[in-house]
C-alpha cells in the first residue's frame, strides 16, 4: 500500500509539474512584452545590490589580503580562542573599512584629475571648432578655385544647406524645444537615480564583503543538499555537488581573473598613453589617454573602437601628430596583446581568436558593453564545459574498446 501511495504521488507530482512548465512556456511566448516589463522593474529595483555585489566582488581580494596581514602581524594564531576571535571580527571590519576606503579614494583621484581635464579638452575642442571648419572651407575653396563650374556646384550645395537648416530650425527646432529640455531633465533625473544607485551599492557592499565568508558557506550546504552523495558510485566519477563546486571556482577564477586582469592591464595602458601623449605634447592628451584606457578594457574591438575617435581628433588639430599617435597605438597594442596582457592575465581564458572575436559578437549583441567585457571568460566556461565532456566521452569509447575480448578468427 506504501509503494502504491508513493508511486501515485510522484505521478501526481510529475504531472503537476508538466502543467506548470507548460503554463510557463504559455505566458513566454505570448506575454513576453508583459514578462519583460516586470523583469525590467524587478531589475531596477534590485540594481544597488547588483551594484554593490559587483564592488564587493572586486574588492574582495583586497580585503582577503588585509585580513591576512594583519593576522600575521597581531600573531593571530599565537593567541587564545576567545581572544583570536574578537581579533578577527575587528580585523574584518577594519579590512572592509579599508578596502572601501582605497577604492572610493582612487575613483576621487581619479576623477579630480581627469575630469576637469576632460572639461578643458572638451572647452578647447568646442572653441576650435569654428577654426576647423574655416580651415576646411579654406582649403576646399582653394582646391577647387581654378574650376568655375566647381565653385558654382560648391556655392549652390552651400545655400541649400544653410536654408535646410534654417527650415530645420523653424520646423523642427523650435516646436520641439520643450520636449528636448524634457529629455534633458529625464537624461539628469536618469544620472541622480544612477549615482544614487551606486551610493547604496556602497552601503550594500560593506554587507556583502561582511557576510561572505558566511555567504559561501550557505551556498556550499545548499548544493550539497540538493545534490546528496550516491552510493555505489563509480571510482572514476565524482559526486554531483563536488562536480557543481568545482565548475563554480572554474567559473570564478576566469571571470574574477579576467576582469582583474583587465582592469589592471587597462589603467598601465592608459597611464602609458597619458606619458606619451605628455611627453610629444598631443592635444587633448588626457582626453585621449582616458578613452584609450577605458576601451581597452573592450578586448579585441577595445583599441579600435577607442583610437578612431582619439585619432580623429588629432587629425583637426595637427596631422602630423596624428600619424604619430596611430605608430604609437599600433606599437602599444602589440606590446599589450603579446607581452603586457598575456604577462597580467596568465592566458586563463585558453581561447583562439575566433572563439575570441565569437563570445564578443554575441553577448555583444545580448548585453551591450557590459557583455562584450564578460563574454569573454563566461564564454571560456562554457568550451570548458563542452570540452571535458568531449574528452570523457572518448575516454570512455577508447576504454570500452579495450575492455573487449579479441575475436577469435573464424574456422
Amino acid at each position: 500500500m506504501e509503494e502504491n501511495w508513493k508511486d501515485y504521488y510522484h505521478k501526481g507530482l510529475a504531472a503537476f509539474f508538466t502543467v506548470a512548465m507548460c503554463i510557463v512556456f504559455f505566458f513566454l511566448i505570448f506575454r513576453f512584452d508583459e514578462l519583460r516589463a516586470y523583469a525590467r522593474m524587478i531589475m531596477k529595483i534590485l540594481r544597488p545590490f547588483a551594484f554593490g555585489a559587483v564592488i564587493a566582488y572586486l574588492l574582495s581580494p583586497l580585503c582577503n589580503h588585509f585580513e591576512r596581514y594583519l593576522a600575521r602581524a597581531a600573531g593571530l594564531e599565537k593567541r587564545p580562542e576567545a581572544a583570536a576571535g574578537r581579533l578577527k571580527k575587528l580585523f574584518a571590519a577594519v579590512s572592509i573599512f579599508l578596502s572601501l576606503f582605497l577604492f572610493c579614494f582612487v575613483i576621487y583621484v581619479l576623477v579630480a584629475m581627469v575630469v576637469s581635464q576632460v572639461f578643458s579638452s572638451v572647452r578647447m575642442l568646442a572653441e576650435a571648432m569654428p577654426g576647423y571648419i574655416l580651415k576646411t572651407t579654406v582649403w576646399l575653396e582653394d582646391l577647387v578655385k581654378e574650376d568655375t563650374f566647381l565653385i558654382n556646384y560648391v556655392e549652390q550645395y552651400s545655400e541649400e544647406i544653410l536654408n535646410g537648416m534654417q527650415d530645420f530650425a523653424k520646423t523642427q527646432l523650435l516646436p520641439n524645444i520643450n520636449d528636448i529640455i524634457s529629455g534633458g531633465s529625464v537624461s539628469l533625473l536618469t544620472f541622480l537615480m544612477t549615482a544614487k544607485d551606486l551610493v547604496i551599492g556602497l552601503i550594500v557592499a560593506v554587507y556583502f564583503m561582511n557576510s561572505r565568508k558566511l555567504f559561501a558557506r550557505q551556498a556550499k550546504l545548499v548544493i550539497r543538499a540538493l545534490f546528496p552523495p550516491k552510493e555505489h558510485l563509480k571510482e572514476d566519477r565524482m559526486q554531483a555537488a563536488d562536480w557543481i563546486l568545482k565548475e563554480v571556482d572554474i567559473i570564478n577564477d576566469y571571470l574574477g581573473g579576467f576582469i582583474k586582469g583587465k582592469l589592471l592591464d587597462s589603467l598601465i595602458i592608459g597611464l602609458i598613453c597619458m606619458v606619451f601623449t605628455s611627453v610629444v605634447d598631443m592635444p587633448y592628451a588626457v582626453l585621449v589617454s582616458v578613452v584609450i584606457g577605458v576601451t581597452n578594457i573592450i578586448p579585441f574591438f577595445g583599441p579600435f573602437i577607442g583610437a578612431i575617435p582619439t585619432a580623429a581628433l588629432i587629425l583637426m588639430v595637427n596631422p602630423v601628430k596624428c600619424v604619430y599617435f596611430v605608430l604609437f597605438i599600433l606599437v602599444l597594442q602589440q606590446f599589450d596583446g603579446n607581452i603586457l596582457g598575456p604577462k597580467i592575465l596568465g592566458n586563463t581564458t585558453h581561447l583562439s581568436s575566433f572563439w575570441v572575436l565569437f563570445a564578443i559578437l554575441l553577448f555583444g549583441g545580448l548585453f551591450g558593453i557590459v557583455g562584450m567585457v564578460i563574454g569573454v571568460p563566461v564564454f571560456a566556461f562554457f568550451y570548458q564545459l563542452a570540452r571535458e565532456w568531449v574528452l570523457g566521452r572518448l575516454k570512455k569509447q577508447r576504454a570500452g574498446t579495450e575492455e573487449k575480448p579479441a575475436q577469435e578468427p573464424a574456422s
